[in-house]
């Protein structure tokens, strides 16, 4: 039983990785991979030589990196990669952003010596309320 021999060309997506090409020869496996270099060079994509254990089972094969184009090669450390799961996703990519500066303010430090606002009615009205929610609960569970 011959296995069947393939050439994928992939990108990452999340934590697994796209096929964006699946050729039967090296040479057009090789040319797929630079026209997708061409197309996602800021990323990671990889060249892999696959082996089908079987023609029947498609899902179970062996692969090897013939490869690898790295964008970060040569240009100081590596960002740090991490999977961010799908809740949590867009609240973390907007935390790395930085916020928009407003148009027409300059930015300027503030002073040591500058006195800034406190807004003391603020906190009042939120103890109040507090202890006015505490008394309603005691009143109506009558503790």
């Amino acid at each position: 039983m011959a296995a069947l021999l393939k050439f994928a060309v992939q990108k990452p997506k999340g934590s697994k990785w796209e096929t964006l090409a699946l050729v039967d020869d090296p040479k057009t496996g090789r040319r797929e991979f630079h026209d997708a270099v061409g197309r996602f060079g800021s990323g990671y994509v990889r060249l892999i030589q696959v082996e089908f254990r079987s023609p029947d089972a498609l899902s179970d094969y062996d692969w090897r990196l013939i490869d690898l184009h790295d964008p970060f090669q040569g240009k100081g450390p590596r960002p740090n990669l991490r999977v961010i799961s799908s809740s949590t996703g867009k609240a973390a990519r907007k935390t790395l952003r930085a916020p928009p500066r407003p148009v027409g303010r300059p930015v300027r430090p503030v002073q040591a010596d500058e006195k800034v606002p406190v807004p003391v009615t603020t906190y009042i009205a939120a103890f109040l309320f507090g202890a006015l929610a505490l008394v309603i609960w005691g009143v109506w569970f009558q503790v």
